[in-house]
Order: structure tokens, then C-alpha cells, then sequence
């Protein structure tokens, strides 16, 4: 399941940073500010991403919507999801003026569908493989499934509370539902097909199989998890990723299974902090094969996102590159991407 929890402690440990994090590194020398983050010396040297794409932040067309723009505060001031494509483009979920959107890699407007009569607020979508797409509206508890002009072809319903909707490599659509703890799967006949009890170590990312992956996280170990069972679950152990820092009070924080590429390699992340100061020690983000291999890896300088419970802060490109987003201080959406 997408790691609620584990966002809302990290949003808080950001939100402490940006308020205590200078007086912190006055005071300790091996720590520095970068993008108003306190890093510990050992990410002095990580990447920043570059960027992607810019887009303004308003109403007009060729905007995304943001705070201003939300005066009813149904968003977190930024846009709920965002996906790349194949072409390169990138579909941005542009809740607040009501449409989704396609964007090229120039930054211009290349396709917007209308999603105004699909409830107050989408917060997720996902691809119905190349025909059109779903829509998650979970305020009045519907699934939408429309085609690619917009045009409605079907719905589902009893899903007040979902956070998220994703497709895999089986084209089948899943659902995070957190007030039943568990994951759901609709076959293409839109029946339910499964149900996976989990935590929220449980990913709606799909492994061999089209088998839930998960990413279990200690302190000092993450494990990667093929869920095997539905239920009554049963896993078989991946790989391990441990945290090669011997500081007791140095932890890990979040452990993610990101996404695909075109080749089917596997993107994971890990992130660890200090416990009492906060600094960031580690941010790390990994490509594998699908048993778990570690093919790359890279530490990366993260952004300041305050917007939470987000459905997914990071994506993966179809040629490999890890994308996430922030807000520029020209009130711009920047999609911003990692290479490994």
C-alpha cells in the first residue's frame, strides 16, 4: 500500500528542517543547507535532477492549477499526478481547472480532455492501456473509465477513501482502499479479482507475474518482496538493501518501489535520517531487474514538497529516469528527472 504514514512523518521531518535546519548547521559542521534541506556531509556530493518540464501555475490552458487557483483548498496546491508517456510527454491531472493534459517536452499544450463532470475532485488516474483512461473521484466513491476524447464508457463504485489507482503490466486496474487496509484488483470485465490485506509496505507496483511487490523496512534493512498469495499472503524474498551506516541513530525513513521502464527494470528508493536532528544521510534511488539485482544506483538531492498525501511523488520514465516535481519560486510546476 502507497506509505501514508511514512509521507506524513517525512513531510514533518521536511517541515522541521525548514524551521530548525539553519540553527542545526551553525551548530554542526559536517551538515549544510541545500534547498533548504540539512544534508549530512556524506550527500554533499548527490545529484540534482534536471528539468524536465516547467509550466506555469494558473488557469489559462497551457497552466496546471495551483493555490491560487483553489480558493475551496480541494488540493494540496499542486496537482494530484502526473505520468509520463512514450512519447515523452507527460499527463499532468489538472484537478482544479478540470481537465487532464498533455504536455510535450517543450512545455506546450498538446491535448486536454475535460474531466469536469467526473466529481468535484479526481485525485488519481491511470492508463486503460492505450484506449483512454481511469479516473479516481473518491470523494462521491466512483471509479470512472473514459476513452481518450473523454467520453464516459463505464464506472464502478464503493470506493469513498480510495488514495490512489494504478495499472500494471496485466492492464488491470488496482486499488489503494486504506479504510479496508487493503489492495483490490478489477479484472477488464471490472469484477474484483483479488483482495490483498496489507500495511503499508505492500506497493500497487506489479512484479513477475503481475505478483505485488513490496518493500518492507526496518531500521537498518529493507526487503524487497514478491507478494506471491493474495491472501492469505505469502511473499518470497527478492533482495535486501541494507543501510551500510553505522550510526545507531542514523535510520531509514521510507522505503519505495517507484516503477517500470520500458525494459522492465525495477525503481526503488530509500531514504535515512538522523533521528533526533533530521539530517538527510541518504536518499538513494536504484535500478534492478526484476529478482531484485541492483544494475545502478544514485544519491539525489531532494526538493522541499510540502504537499501531502499525495497519490505518488516520483514516476518512472519509459527510458529509465526517475521524475518528480516541485514549485519553483516563479510559481512554476517543474517536473524534474534523476538519470541513473
Amino acid at each position: 500500500m502507497v506509505k501514508s504514514m511514512i509521507k506524513k512523518v517525512l513531510l514533518f521531518i521536511v517541515a522541521l528542517l525548514i524551521v530548525v535546519a539553519p540553527v542545526i548547521a551553525a551548530e554542526d559542521a559536517d551538515c549544510k543547507l541545500i534547498n533548504s534541506l540539512n544534508y549530512h556531509k556524506g550527500m554533499f556530493d548527490a545529484a540534482n535532477a534536471e528539468i524536465y518540464l516547467k509550466i506555469p501555475l494558473g488557469s489559462e490552458a497551457a497552466h496546471v492549477g495551483g493555490d491560487e487557483q483553489d480558493p475551496e483548498h480541494y488540493t494540496a496546491g499542486v496537482p494530484f499526478a502526473f505520468r509520463p508517456d512514450a512519447s515523452g510527454g507527460v499527463w499532468i491531472l489538472d484537478s482544479v481547472n478540470k481537465a487532464l493534459k498533455l504536455f510535450g517536452k517543450d512545455g506546450s499544450l498538446q491535448k486536454a480532455i475535460s474531466i469536469e463532470k467526473y466529481g468535484a475532485v479526481v485525485r488519481d488516474f491511470a492508463f486503460d492501456g492505450n484506449k483512454g483512461f481511469w479516473l479516481l473521484s473518491a470523494l462521491d466513491g466512483f471509479i470512472y473509465r473514459i476513452d481518450m476524447t473523454g467520453k464516459l464508457v463505464s464506472q464502478i463504485e464503493g470506493f469513498s477513501g480510495a488514495r490512489a489507482i494504478e495499472t500494471g503490466v496485466l492492464e488491470e486496474l488496482l486499488v489503494d482502499m486504506p479504510t479496508m487496509a487493503s489492495i483490490l484488483r478489477f479484472g477488464d470485465d471490472e469484477l474484483l479479482r483479488e483482495q490483498y490485506p496489507c500495511d503499508e509496505s505492500l506497493s500497487m507496483i506489479e512484479g513477475v507475474g503481475g505478483k505485488l511487490l513490496a518493500f518492507e523496512m526496518g531500521e537498518k534493512n529493507a526487503s524487497l518482496l514478491l507478494r506471491s498469495v493474495a491472501s492469505p499472503a505469502e511473499t518470497i524474498s527478492l533482495a535486501e538493501f541494507p543501510l551500510d551506516i553505522e550510526d545507531p541513530a542514523v535510520k531509514y525513513v521510507s522505503a519505495q518501489v517507484i516503477g517500470h521502464d520500458k525494459d522492465a527494470n525495477l525503481y526503488l528508493s530509500v531514504t535515512a535520517c538522523h533521528e533526533t536532528s533530521g539530517a538527510i544521510y541518504r536518499d538513494r534511488i536504484f535500478r534492478c531487474t526484476a529478482a531484485g539485482k541492483i544494475l545502478a544506483q544514485k544519491d539525489i538531492i531532494l526538493f522541499p514538497c510540502l504537499a501531502g498525501d499525495l497519490p505518488r511523488e516520483r514516476v518512472v520514465t519509459a527510458d529509465g529516469k526517475v521524475m518528480t516535481y516541485y514549485v519553483d519560486s516563479e510559481n512554476n510546476y517543474v517536473l524534474a528527472a534523476y538519470s541513473l
